[in-house]
């Protein structure tokens, strides 16, 4: 028989021993998976580090391509009369929006390259990159004030040439950062070269229509030293041309994106464009039969499909890219679940005596998180002793309570819906009535609520409807305001809502449409209402129209407020203008 202290000391060494082995199998664990989260770890890094410098590149090729396109609205702006009208004035706004997009451009390149350490000669480059984006601009500025007979020649070959010295000294920045993507993430070297070779086509194609502005404009014949020029610059595209990459990446086959648009190019801006080119240059000193607008409206689709095809090139790389680095993460977290899991394995190994009575009350702990968070159905048990059983009946006791208070808990919520429905419904026509209109465009006495989509409004007013009221009564007048409603159900389609704003007034609300779409609607509503009488009853039928306000109001930059604002004098003024007629609101301000 073993004493009792001699059984204690046995049982003490025996739990020592397996402390010691269990910690022993937990260093050797813990080292093969320290070394190997770490690996997956400096993968994850290098993966992010490696993200960073392909959108980096992909930020100095958008800079570079946008310093490119401003060119064209420019060139158009050098060809026109500012007598031109409305063509003067739009061409203006096309021309500060691509400014306002290449200042963006460069912008966020300037703060990208203001966060690198020692790159202070990148700065210079860009600095002096916007040095002559602003001399070009002043002399675009000062040219487009004269009229066409006022721009010399040299003039104007001078602004656009200031326009191209500014995307040339772009080149050195655009080449540090390709250098430094192919250093970090050289299995995108194809992609990225090829990006590079579109973002230098587009720059070429963009100067041989930049170098035949000045002869569509004058007109005059193309000199030897700009035909010399352009000359040149076909050789570079030609050359450019044999480079780019047949398919990006074995993996693509099948894509329709990038193959569709790689054809598209070549029946573009290699087709068409430069056939075009070669034309206006063979008819040099005659009819070039097209002026600079039309020559650049011409061919800046074929130049655009450049840009798009580039930005495909770089999601692509981007994508793998990403795929790579959420890899990498999900094998680091991987790994450390794993070791998480080792750990508490042999912990619960050590604490194996203990399983019959933790177990059971850890399955009981849960089965009792699972009802408090709404989960009734019954969880596996572990346990048969008699207060294990005492604490399962207690459990089954809450969980019939649980679902009780759970059933009557839908049938308030139910209830409340239903309440809600009927206080957002306007009883008479079954429309949403004003409080459901109020609650999509919040409270107007309060700070003014910014649209954050594009929104339509239509409001309708029935035509002389005091009359029909004193004439034929109240219910007369009910028949014809449920008829109203029910043929603006009809035209009215989904998503679109429409509400009884008030007495004989309705609203539509609407999302997404241009304000073409929104009149076609409300002219639609117009036209269902006016078509047909209202008919009361076998003896009576009355003829019914509307008046119509409609405004459109676009997101971030009109408010709820002045949208209804608009929307109600528009509906005034077609009241005044006779009735039974539409008027669009010109702006919401």
């Amino acid at each position: 028989m073993v004493r009792p202290g001699r059984g204690n000391r046995v049982l003490m060494q025996l739990q020592l021993q397996l402390k010691t082995g269990a910690a022993l199998l937990l260093a050797v664990a813990a080292g093969v998976s320290t070394y190997v989260f770490l690996g997956y770890a400096d993968a994850y890094r290098q993966s992010a580090q490696n993200l960073q410098t392909l959108t980096s590149y992909d930020l100095v090729l958008k800079a570079g391509n946008a310093v490119s396109a401003e060119r064209a609205p420019s060139n158009i702006l050098l060809s026109l009369d500012p007598d031109a009208g409305q063509a003067y004035v739009s061409m203006q706004a096309d021309v500060a929006a691509a400014r306002q997009r290449t200042d963006l451009a460069l912008s966020d390149l300037q703060n990208l390259v203001a966060k690198q350490p020692h790159d202070g000669q990148t700065m210079i480059e860009l600095a002096a990159a916007r040095k002559s984006l602003a001399q070009g601009r002043a002399d675009i500025d000062c040219l487009a004030r004269h009229a066409p007979s006022d721009r010399s020649p040299q003039d104007l070959q001078n602004a656009i040439d200031a326009m191209i010295d500014a995307r040339t000294r772009l080149d050195p920045v655009i080449q540090n950062f390709y250098g430094a993507a192919l250093r970090h993430a050289p299995d995108q070297a194809g992609i990225m070269q090829g990006a590079l070779i579109l973002s230098d086509l587009r720059e070429f194609g963009g100067r041989i229509g930049s170098m035949l502005i000045v002869p569509l404009s004058t007109p005059e014949p193309i000199s030897p030293a700009r035909r010399a020029v352009i000359i040149d610059l076909k050789g570079h595209i030609d050359q450019l041309h044999r480079l780019l990459p047949g398919r990006v990446d074995p993996a693509s086959q099948g894509r329709d994106d990038i193959d569709g648009m790689r054809a598209r190019l070549e029946r573009g801006f290699f087709g068409h464009m430069l056939s075009l080119i070669d034309q206006l240059v063979a008819h040099s000193g005659s009819d070039y039969g097209l002026r600079a607008a039309s020559f650049t409206r011409q061919v800046l689709p074929d130049l655009m499909d450049l840009e798009r095809l580039e930005d495909l090139f770089m999601h692509r790389a981007i994508a793998q890219i990403a795929q790579t680095h959420r890899d990498a993460r999900r094998q680091m977290l991987l790994t450390g679940a794993c070791l998480l899991a080792l750990f508490c394995f042999l912990v619960a190994a050590l604490r194996a005596a203990e399983s019959l009575i933790i177990r059971p009350l850890l399955l009981a702990r849960q089965e009792i998180i699972n009802l408090a968070s709404g989960h009734l159905s019954r969880t596996p048990r572990a346990g048969r002793s008699a207060e294990v059983r005492a604490l399962h009946d207690a459990i089954d006791t809450l969980r019939r309570h649980q679902i009780l208070t759970t059933q009557l808990a839908l049938e308030r919520d139910h209830l409340s819906e239903a309440l809600r429905e009927q206080a957002y419904t306007d009883a008479l026509t079954g429309l949403l009535n004003r409080r459901a209109l109020e609650e999509v465009v919040g409270d107007l006495s309060a700070a003014p609520v910014v649209l954050r989509e594009d929104r339509g409004l239509i409001l309708l007013d029935v035509d002389y409807f005091k009359p029909i009221n004193d004439e034929h009564g109240h219910v007369v007048g009910d028949i014809v305001l449920r008829a109203m409603a029910d043929r603006i159900k009809d035209v009215v389609p989904p998503p679109h809502r429409a509400f009884r704003y008030g007495g004989e007034e309705f609203a539509v609300l609407t999302a997404g449409l241009s304000m073409k779409a929104l009149c076609a609607l409300a002219e639609s509503i117009r036209r269902a209402i006016a078509g047909h009488e209202v008919l009361v009853h076998n003896a009576l039928s009355l003829p019914v129209t509307a008046s119509f306000g409609v405004a459109r109001g676009e997101a971030g930059q009109s408010t709820w407020l002045n949208l209804l604002k608009a929307a109600d004098t528009a509906l005034y003024q077609a009241k005044a203008k006779g009735r039974n007629q539409l008027i669009a609101a010109d702006s919401v301000s």
